[in-house]
């Protein structure tokens, strides 16, 4: 089938099959061996079972092959055997410079070169778009509905295991690859993260980049110490990782089909504003909401736009976006409506719909938007609602002409707002400069020490937690511990009044769940008695638990917002950092932002802007404002130290107080890896503010 493929996609090259016990393979004449061929082959395309595998990758190294493509399955995903085989093949590979596409998988299709090297039935036209795939299977699918809808791609590739050529590399030489203007990926796991990120920033400082990432839900998960763990689930990490280098992420396959199309057209839009051009008032409010869901909107007619079309329109039209053509319109009026749309500054694409009625010439309007679609580079997408053999022959025509076609108004919406997220991400890689930290300088040695002094059970105490924070310059409501009730008020009236009052236990990581916590305690005899009644609870919530004492620490005034500021260790990405709405019910509400550490100042600012309860840090009806610039501040010193302790597993502020006067930490935890003590994790340099 391989052979078949080669020779009937009519690749230009020589074609050698190596098989030692046929004289031919589809007609072609083997030779017993790829160090028989009259040349070194620069690919060897291989089509034996996972167990000769090895062998003839050696044969291969010895005839001076550079290029493996492995179709076989059998490796790593059938158990430690198989990946024991692969890891030999491999080392064979890096030892005689080759590079390994696969093994398990479908291969890969260069159409401008006329090479289909898979076992997929056929090979598209040539196009701009790039295909990268981790499914051997979906890839097969994608090629026969391109090839349906005369989509054309400029690579294909699938992955397979990615045993060597992973996503990474294929970005790499996709983005400076000058047939491909954009690229889609179907990925199922990312290995390399930092490779990947660093490749994906390359690839969207140039070219738009849509990635459809499977397995959004994990089966099971983990018992977390902090809210932060509990919230901060593996998929947030990827849609943090992909938003921090530019990729725009799609949630279902249909998207990407359907953002392919749009690509393929090789029209930017740069702003999500859409005029609308329908013969039917339904639909065109169905495109209305499906803009306003994702965040675009209509564009603004302005009166030369009017006027203009006030001249080809009856007068029982709209008279503003969406354009409503009438239902009677015949295909000359479809023609002038979208002619005069293009011309509108405002609208950066234009959504043409049309449904069937008696009157509706189906085929004669598809040859009105082609006609005016040649008059303006902006993205013009057709919705041809209903079936029927006319609508089959009129989307086939607009297909053919280069013009995306979708069945309903919401799958147009869709792939118009994905290519501008696109391109919006193109332009911002293009632009960003990052935003310069503060001059502070941490007290790093104090901070490896409080770290390395953590207890065996991996959780280090209060005390120890806030001034670890401290170390960096992140204010924080020091504790001190008392022992006995007297004690307690003796601190409390070193401090001056309120406390606050909180169980010592190694063993209890929420205190307010086991009655552990008393707010605002104004005098020693009301400090004595909470002493006796938080041991007392504590006791009795968990009668195995340490008790150390009682910490006592100033009461801070709630300010405008309690946050939670925290981090969780990836096992991937490596530290991210997490700014959520506090309180008992932070877990519900979920009111959170997430991004991978470390975070410059306007990262940070947009991940407090993007939290629901913004408008009651900033202020709300009349209430002075929070200090954003301290919530800032914090969150780029919080993130700075977990970037550069990657043996931080987890750890949180919670509640963070924000107010007018500036944002201090009331409680505070860290959990250490003490495994990594002694051989730290790497630290990911997301953000180029650590050395890689």
């Amino acid at each position: 089938m391989v052979v078949r493929n080669l020779l009937e996609s009519n690749f230009q090259g020589v074609v050698y099959p190596i098989n030692p016990k046929h004289e031919s393979i589809g007609g072609v004449p083997a030779f017993p061996s790829v160090l028989e061929t009259p040349e070194s082959p620069d690919m060897a395309i291989l089509c034996v079972p996972a167990a000769g595998v090895l062998g003839v990758v050696q044969q291969c190294a010895e005839a001076g092959i550079k290029g493996i493509v492995c179709l076989a399955a059998g490796f790593r995903e059938v158990g430690p055997e198989g990946r024991a085989m692969e890891d030999k093949v491999v080392a064979v590979c890096r030892k005689n410079g080759m590079r390994l596409l696969g093994p398990n998988c479908l291969g890969l299709q260069v159409p401008e070169r006329r090479l289909n090297a898979t076992f997929a039935a056929h090979t598209p036209k040539p196009g701009n778009i790039a295909l990268v795939s981790q499914s051997g299977a979906l890839t097969a699918a994608l090629i026969e509905w391109a090839i349906g809808k005369g989509i054309g791609f400029s690579k294909i590739a699938t992955l397979g295991n990615a045993a060597d050529v992973e996503l990474a590399a294929m970005l790499d030489y996709l983005a400076d690859d000058p047939e491909t203007h954009a690229a889609v990926v179907y990925a199922e796991s990312i290995t390399d993260a930092q490779a990947f990120t660093s490749a994906a920033r390359r690839f969207t400082a140039k070219k738009p980049l849509i990635v459809y990432k499977a397995g959004r839900f994990a089966a099971s998960a983990k018992a977390a110490v902090s809210h932060t763990g509990a919230m901060a689930g593996a998929d947030s990490v990827y849609n943090a990782a992909f938003e921090r280098v530019g990729v725009t992420r799609v949630l279902r396959i249909s998207d990407l089909y359907h953002t392919i199309e749009l690509l393929a057209a090789d029209r930017i839009a740069h702003k999500p504003t859409l005029a609308v051009v329908t013969n039917a008032g339904g639909p065109g409010v169905m495109s209305v909401d499906a803009l306003s869901e994702r965040g675009g909107r209509l564009a603004e007619i302005s009166e030369s736009t009017l006027d203009a079309l006030n001249e080809v329109l009856p007068t029982a039209w709209s008279h503003a976006n969406p354009i409503d053509v009438l239902g009677d319109a015949p295909a000359k009026r479809y023609e002038a409506a979208i002619a005069a749309a293009v011309t509108e500054e405002d609208a950066d694409g234009i959504l043409v719909i049309l449904t069937p009625q008696a009157m509706t010439d189906v085929i004669g309007s598809a040859d009105a938007v082609i006609a005016a679609a040649a008059t303006t580079t902006k993205p013009v997408l057709a919705v041809w609602m209903g079936g029927g053999a006319e609508n089959a022959k009129a989307t086939a025509k607009l297909a053919e002409a280069g013009i995306p076609t979708f069945e309903f108004p919401e799958n147009a919406v869709d792939a118009f707002m994905n290519e501008v997220a696109s391109q919006d991400a193109v332009d911002a890689a293009a632009a960003s400069i990052p935003a310069p930290a503060d001059d502070f300088t941490p007290d790093r040695e104090k901070a490896a020490r409080l770290i390395a002094s953590v207890p065996e059970t991996g959780l280090l105490p209060e005390t120890e937690s806030k001034e670890l924070f401290d170390a960096y310059g992140i204010p924080v409501a020091l504790p001190k511990l008392a022992t006995s009730a007297d004690q307690a008020a003796e601190l409390a009236d070193e401090m001056g009044y309120p406390v606050v009052a909180k169980i010592a236990s190694p063993d209890i990581t929420h205190k307010t769940d086991v009655g552990g916590v008393v707010v605002g305690p104004k005098n020693a005899e009301e400090v004595r008695a909470a002493y006796e009644q938080i041991v007392a609870n504590a006791t009795a919530a968990k009668p195995d638990a340490r008790i150390e004492g009682v910490v006592i620490e100033q009461m801070v005034s709630a300010g405008n917002a309690e946050l939670i500021l925290g981090s969780t260790r990836d096992a991937s990405f490596g530290q991210t950092i997490m700014v959520a709405a506090g309180g008992t019910s932070a877990e519900i509400l979920k009111d959170s932002a997430l991004q991978l550490a470390p975070v410059d100042a306007g990262l940070a600012r947009k991940m407090v802007e993007s939290l629901r309860i913004w408008p009651l840090i900033k202020g709300y009806r009349g209430a002075e404002g929070a200090d954003v610039d301290a919530l800032v501040k914090v969150m780029t010193r919080f993130s700075t130290l977990v970037a550069e302790h990657p043996e931080i597993t987890e750890t949180e502020m919670n509640p963070l107080t924000v107010s007018p006067s500036g944002a201090i930490a009331l409680d505070a935890r860290a959990v250490i890896d003490r495994d990594a003590l002694a051989n730290p994790p790497a630290k990911y340099s997301h953000l180029g503010i650590l050395p890689a």
